[in-house]
């Protein structure tokens, strides 16, 4: 997933830069120490409320769901005394944006990404450690996979995609094979994995795939790409490297003014792009990639030496045969408020939902303050105020120790932060998403501190 930082003008200098950068991370542990020790005054608070007949229930323990978790707890808008309660499976939550960075060898590993689930769940919160198997909306009810029925007075859905390996033949055979060289920096399991076939890569075909569907990060298959093209060259191994990537959209990037500026910078660094190409079979053995031509329907093989495969996702089975569900299989949602179009007592947000905008963790932090204020304006009877414009960042590492800071909002209409031009790639970005945001995530963003683009203030639409 994504989050919001800036980047900084090619030419400043290394001793501005530096100085920049150690304000920023100086400010940023300060700051988020300060919101962190409040938080925990909240939190303490929270335990002191008496239980209520109002009733929360969030399904899903990511980004989205302990974050409305968290800024429900610290509104004081919220009714006194209403009790929330999280339904989450994993024993771990996952801080997904680091998994690109253990992929892409900027020296992490699988433990960097994750904390216990119970220790990310916030303290007031009533954590039940199941699945949902079947939601009925109609009775304000859901059944859990232990047999357990729970009943809500007002439910938040964000449950995240999951991963549809078995839709590409051999990629699941291949992805489980050890000796096989295909990862997925989408996963936790083959991240790690990802790092390893990319260090023992010694030159040959390196493929990365970018598959026709909705997926989390829209610029996360090529950032592993990006990152590992700067690892080939210092490793002198790039003059003997073929890099191709494959895509399913018609430009590196589905904004026109990133993608524009991305296809030049594909072209300096002679990445071979497929446009409009679909990754459709995987074979292990032949270390074989079969691909099909979106508009021709024209089929191609590649050969590998090694692969990085992006895979379809969708939303759980469970959403996609519920009532809440649209067409496509999405919770079916107002994409300013962010309420039901079928149920007035149901919100969703991020991945599982149908926003029509980019799924990352930057949408979500804007997102989360505009749910919670028409949740609860919802529960008062009041009139849905708060509007989400569709925010959303995703931050690309280009190579060479630079990141291009994409802001856009829906129907693609670029919402940048910052006075300069940020298609070109800055320095100061790479820093601050690879050094300062990761402990801004565990200690502000999940503490229910943290609103992306308006940094530790709500913003004015969420209101």
């Amino acid at each position: 997933s994504c989050q919001f930082f800036s980047g900084v003008q090619n030419h400043q200098s290394q001793g501005a830069m530096a100085m920049l950068m150690r304000k920023a991370l100086l400010g940023g542990a300060a700051a988020t120490g300060l919101f962190a020790y409040a938080h925990r005054v909240q939190e303490a608070k929270c335990r002191e409320e008496d239980p209520s007949k109002s009733h929360i229930l969030i399904v899903g323990g990511g980004t989205g769901g302990v974050t409305v978790a968290s800024q429900l707890l610290r509104d004081s808008r919220r009714p006194v005394g209403t009790s929330i309660s999280v339904v989450e499976p994993s024993k771990l939550h996952i801080y997904q944006p680091m998994l690109t960075m253990v992929a892409g060898r900027l020296g992490f590993s699988n433990t960097d990404t994750s904390r216990p689930m119970s220790s990310v769940i916030p303290a007031g919160v009533n954590f039940l450690e199941d699945s949902v198997k079947e939601f009925n909306p109609a009775k304000n009810q859901v059944v859990l996979a232990s047999g357990k029925t729970v009943s809500y007075d007002y439910m938040v859905v964000s449950t995240g995609l999951k991963m549809d390996w078995e839709k590409i033949p051999g990629l699941r055979e291949a992805i489980d094979d050890p000796n096989s060289p295909v990862a997925s920096s989408y996963d936790y399991n083959t991240a790690e994995k990802a790092k390893r076939i990319m260090e023992e890569f010694t030159g040959g075909e390196a493929l990365f795939t970018q598959p026709a569907c909705p997926i989390k990060c829209g610029g996360g298959p090529q950032k592993v790409m990006w990152l590992n093209e700067t690892h080939f060259r210092t490793r002198g191994i790039r003059d003997k490297t073929n890099v191709r990537f494959h895509t399913n959209l018609p430009s590196m990037f589905h904004v026109k003014k990133y993608g524009d500026a991305l296809d030049i910078i594909a072209a300096e660094k002679n990445i071979d792009v497929s446009y409009r190409t679909d990754l459709v079979k995987v074979d292990k053995d032949k270390r074989i990639a079969t691909f099909k031509h979106l508009d021709t329907n024209q089929v191609t093989t590649k050969p590998y030496d090694v692969l990085h495969v992006v895979p379809y996702m969708s939303p759980p089975e469970v959403i996609k045969k519920s009532p809440l569900a649209n067409k496509d299989g999405f919770v079916d949602v107002d994409k300013y408020t962010l309420q039901s179009t079928k149920f007035p007592n149901v919100f969703a947000l991020g991945d599982s939902s149908n926003l029509p905008t980019s799924k990352t963790a930057a949408a979500i932090a804007s997102e989360a303050p505009v749910l919670v204020s028409n949740l609860i304006h919802t529960m008062k009877g009041e009139n849905l105020t708060a509007k989400f414009d569709g925010y959303t960042a995703c931050p690309i590492f280009t190579g060479d120790g630079k990141l291009m800071l994409c802001e856009f909002g829906y129907d693609l209409v670029v919402n940048e932060t910052f006075p300069w031009d940020q298609s070109k790639p800055g320095y100061l970005a790479y820093y601050m998403k690879k050094d300062v945001f990761p402990p801004v995530y565990w200690n502000a963003f999940v503490k229910g501190i943290w609103y992306g683009k308006d940094t530790f203030f709500r913003p004015s639409s969420a209101q």
